[in-house]
């Protein structure tokens, strides 16, 4: 889609061309770009199946980009064969704005993190929504079955450098900025969707709804 440069008419130097861009960062090496496979080997098996967290990308009708936060306990995306996975779908906020974009467009993104590994899996392929309960059945915690799940098959999947997750300390507690000024959900959303409540008075709201169920 064709980009707004408005926005940013008071920044100089724009780099609005591949040559441009390549110019001033350079080519990788033919290594970086053999690295893609189109299927899970036995390595990127392993670390989606030690992974408790993975964000996932896709693109609304608009062409904007959605990522959305997915999250269990080690070992949650099921691999079902080297070229399909599947996420379980946990209670949210009701939104499902990912599988919304996928019954649209099916292409996806995703990228798999391991706490304490400072490399993570980059994998793309393209999703459909399942109810079988026969899977769903396999991804019952605490008692709990989803009710849906995405299935995604796996076009390209790699293994991405280190070097965001060491320079952002992402993993050493000791060197985490001071949080404690920053405000909870609960404040946000009665701030931003204008909700006549307190944070607490809405908290109590989102308890007797059931809304804070994990699963």
């Amino acid at each position: 889609m064709p980009v707004d440069a408005s926005p940013f008419s008071e920044f100089a130097s724009l780099v609005t061309s591949e040559a441009e861009l390549e110019q001033i960062c350079g080519h990788p090496l033919p290594q970086i770009i053999d690295k893609e496979l189109p299927a899970l080997d036995q390595m990127c098996r392993d670390f989606i199946a030690t992974s408790p967290f993975c964000l996932i990308a896709s693109a609304n009708p608009s062409g904007y980009l959605d990522i959305s936060p997915r999250g269990d306990p080690a070992g949650f995306t099921f691999i079902i064969s080297d070229t399909v996975i599947a996420l379980p779908d946990r209670p949210g906020n009701k939104r499902v704005d990912t599988f919304h974009n996928v019954l649209k467009d099916p292409r996806v993104s995703l990228i798999f993190l391991v706490p304490g590994k400072m490399e993570t899996l980059r994998l793309r392929g393209t999703a459909r929504i399942c109810a079988d309960s026969e899977l769903l059945s396999t991804m019952t915690v605490g008692g709990h079955m989803p009710k849906l799940a995405l299935l995604i098959h796996v076009d390209t999947v790699f293994a991405h450098c280190p070097k965001c997750i060491i320079r952002s300390n992402l993993w050493q507690p000791e060197e985490w900025p001071d949080s404690s000024h920053l405000p909870n959900m609960n404040a946000m959303m009665v701030k931003h969707a204008k909700i006549d409540k307190t944070p607490d008075e809405w908290f109590e709201t989102l308890k007797t709804t059931g809304e804070l169920d994990l699963y």
